[in-house]
């Protein structure tokens, strides 16, 4: 089984300053003798509650048009509209893992949902509310 760390932290002067340098040690010991692979991925801002929450919406006007759940629908649109993509294990196996929204910034999330508003405009026939026409309550 393949075991992912995450650990964040700040590049300043050339050299990474990590938030939490006792978890990193405790991961990097979990690993004594073994080959890893170690990336640098610059922080993004995840997508907004108010895009998430208007999505959701969305999901759901989607889901009792065509008749399904909100998590067949959900699927539905990210396999339409996401790519797939490969990961490497440490063994050089490869998989493809389904799309998913969850690794998208708030610029990819808002293309999702303009391709998804598109979609269901031409091929539904279903007009879905914009943000500021929708009231949600937590």
């Amino acid at each position: 089984m393949t075991y992912a760390a995450r650990h964040a932290g700040t590049v300043k002067q050339g050299q990474l300053v990590l938030a939490d340098p006792t978890s990193w040690r405790a991961a990097v010991a979990r690993h004594e003798g073994r080959e890893v692979w170690v990336s640098l991925v610059r922080q993004q801002h995840a997508r907004t509650l108010p895009q998430n929450r208007l999505y959701w919406v969305w999901v759901t006007e989607i889901a009792n048009y065509i008749g399904e759940g909100r998590d067949e629908t959900h699927s539905l649109l990210k396999a339409q509209f996401l790519e797939s993509r490969e990961i490497e294990l440490l063994e050089g196996k490869r998989l493809t893992m389904p799309p998913t929204t969850r690794l998208l910034d708030v610029e990819g999330f808002r293309a999702y949902m303009d391709e998804v508003q598109r979609w269901a405009a031409t091929f539904l026939g279903l007009t879905l509310p914009e943000g500021h026409q929708v009231e949600v309550s937590l």
